[in-house]
């Protein structure tokens, strides 16, 4: 089998619950130069794709949710080269199996390096991103896992168990998915952060729900990013879904985040119990359409008015 990553078990030790880089080679597939990268493009379906603009309001960088606009593969990549926009492929497994089965490759060889970790990956997904877009302080739910593959990008990177720059209120409600993943953030807070320069190549994953946020520097920018959990991160979603479903629904003011011991077990089948009943899905956020791309000024947006604007569905 190709060789396609550079990490040794002596590296790898703190896979999955702290800050690892190392080197692979996914690019030498060919599957990641402009023409591939516009065939995948055309044939992922509406449900399986995101396609975000950046825009700055007075003082505030504002996130939103377009659709191709019946564009070519060919010039979403051209849009995305001058725009401000930000896609995001999903699906490999149903419409791209030759990237599924490079994913799937990569990760057993990282899986050879790492036995003390037991993984639950979900589906790897693409990003491509204009060169001098940004990504915006936040939190994601599963540990994070991101292959750089072209483009330059800065990273940033918080501690997950600072309770300033992530406050327990504010990690539950995107738990819960009440809120967007962007969360608060206060500038001062950057000379905490840890800075990494990924440049195409480099492979890093990071402590769950590690609050960051990106700066491209140059190029298109792709990225391929895989979500997964180990047993300890499942039970730290467990934990904080409860506490955020006692907190807002309940009146209750749960202060415990530890994942081990019978409290967190409790929390854990309460958790279970909430999603399964739905209790919380009245209050979850939609993503909503409120763009097209521009087929006549290729990188320019056509925005909605608010009346013409509605949910989008993903699966």
């Amino acid at each position: 089998m190709t060789q396609l990553i550079d990490l040794s078990k002596e590296d790898a030790k703190e896979y999955g619950t702290g800050l690892v880089t190392f080197q692979h080679h996914l690019r030498e597939s060919g599957l990641f130069e402009d023409d591939k990268l516009a065939e995948l493009i055309e044939k992922t379906p509406r449900e399986f794709y995101m396609i975000t603009h950046m825009n700055v309001e007075g003082k505030k960088t504002i996130w939103r949710n377009g659709d191709f606009n019946g564009l070519s593969g060919k010039q979403v990549i051209e849009a995305i080269k001058t725009g401000q926009l930000w896609l995001c492929l999903r699906g490999f497994e149903q419409v791209a199996p030759e990237y599924h089965t490079l994913m799937e490759a990569a990760f057993a060889q990282v899986d050879e390096v790492t036995p003390h970790v037991k993984t639950n990956r979900s589906q790897s997904h693409l990003l491509i991103s204009s060169p001098n877009a940004s990504v915006l302080y936040h939190t994601d739910i599963p540990i994070i896992h991101h292959w750089h593959i072209r483009g330059k990008k800065r990273f940033y990177l918080w501690e997950e168990t600072n309770k300033t720059t992530l406050p327990d209120s504010t990690l539950e409600k995107v738990i819960l998915r009440e809120t967007e993943e962007e969360i608060p953030y206060d500038k001062q807070w950057d000379k905490f952060a840890k800075i990494i320069d990924l440049e195409p190549g480099i492979s890093c994953t990071w402590p769950q729900n590690g609050p960051h946020k990106v700066d491209n520097l140059d190029g298109l920018n792709v990225s391929v990013v895989a979500e997964y959990f180990t047993p300890q991160a499942k039970r730290k979603y467990g934990v904080y879904y409860a506490n955020g479903y006692m907190r807002n629904y309940l009146g209750m003011s749960p202060k415990s985040t530890k994942t081990e011991g019978l409290t967190a077990y409790a929390k854990c089948a309460l958790a279970l119990a909430v999603k399964k009943l739905k209790l919380t899905k009245s209050k979850e956020r939609d993503m909503i359409l409120s763009f097209y791309l521009d087929p006549k000024n290729i990188g320019n947006i056509i925005n909605l008015k608010n009346e013409d604007q509605k949910p989008i569905i993903q699966l």
